[in-house]
């Protein structure tokens, strides 16, 4: 293993361990409150949970569908074909780094003239619509429910990251290309820039607003479903913070998977917003949860691959 390598590995294993650490300190800070809780389990609310989670996971595979097809302006890949890409290609997120996901997605789709360019194109859209809406909901977490920073900064915070959707959206090909030309080389690549796709960048804010909507529905019913309480009045926190937790926990990329991340930044934020039971609990069997979805879509995706071919790298005609 190289220097290089090395040092990642061992950042990553420090930030899981503090935050381990910190975990672990709130927890015997709270053990009293703990001893309280008994974990009930409601099967119907957990289905329903578990169903919320995964109808989430599948608007994001349908977004990177349609702009996929959308910027290649035909059919190239359908749903069927989407998801095993998207949802087999997802599961390499949980090794180091956050290229696997990548060159998986541009060894399979390289037999059906998906360009390198479309592939990286089409992630950074997803990727950013999901962090553009996050902050939004960050932004309603601090007006809501966080005295950290006066209304009159919230104005102006929420005024800047409008003009930034807007500029983002009116100048998208540029900012694009010039990330694309970053990448590029950055993977030592050459990666040909893009043209055009700007009506793909508000449709891609609205998809994900509606799958991060679901996943906190399914936040809500799993806290039903384990006997936590959570009031209805503070489910938005409770959105925020697996929204922003995601964000946070995708950036910081020594942590695979952004684990030990989301669920400490969760806790920081639903500390003071819900009961001690909650802000302690929740965040872990929320990440229990998304690890089954991600199991369930994994394995589907995985039949659905060996049924349409999708790993193998021969070239193919179409669908």
């Amino acid at each position: 293993m190289n220097t290089g390598k090395a040092l990642k590995t061992a950042a990553g294993l420090s930030v899981i361990v503090l935050i381990g650490y910190f975990y672990s300190l709130e927890f015997r800070q709270n053990w009293a409150s703990l001893q309280n809780f008994r974990l009930t389990l409601d099967m119907p609310f957990l289905i329903i949970s578990l169903l919320f989670y995964l109808l989430s996971y599948l608007l994001e595979t349908y977004v990177w569908q349609v702009c996929i097809n959308g910027h290649l302006g035909r059919n190239e890949l359908n749903f069927s074909k989407s998801i095993a890409v998207v949802n087999s290609s997802g599961l390499f997120k949980y090794l180091p780094g956050r290229i696997w996901t990548y060159t998986a997605q541009l060894l399979w789709l390289k037999k059906y003239g998906v360009s390198k360019s479309v592939i990286l194109y089409v992630n950074l859209i997803c990727i950013l619509a999901s962090i553009i809406v996050s902050l939004y909901l960050g932004l309603l977490y601090l007006a809501f429910y966080a005295d950290l920073v006066s209304a009159g900064m919230i104005i102006l915070l929420a005024l800047a990251l409008i003009l930034f959707n807007i500029v983002y959206a009116a100048w998208n090909p540029w900012l694009m290309n010039k990330l694309i030309a970053a990448i590029s080389r950055f993977l030592k690549k050459e990666i040909q820039p893009l043209n055009e796709s700007k009506r793909l960048i508000l449709f891609s804010q609205l998809i994900y607003l509606c799958s991060w909507s679901l996943m906190g529905l399914g936040g809500y019913f799993l806290a039903e479903g384990i006997g936590l309480s959570i009031p209805v009045s503070s489910m938005l926190a409770v959105l925020a913070s697996m929204s922003l937790s995601w964000m946070v926990g995708y950036l910081v990329v020594v942590s695979p998977g952004g684990l030990g991340v989301r669920e400490g930044m969760m806790l920081l934020m639903l500390n003071g917003v819900v009961n001690t039971q909650a802000a302690l609990i929740f965040p872990i069997l929320s990440r229990l949860m998304y690890l089954i979805s991600e199991a369930l879509l994994g394995l589907a995706a995985f039949l659905l691959g060996i049924r349409h071919n999708i790993f193998s790298t021969k070239k193919t005609s179409g669908i």
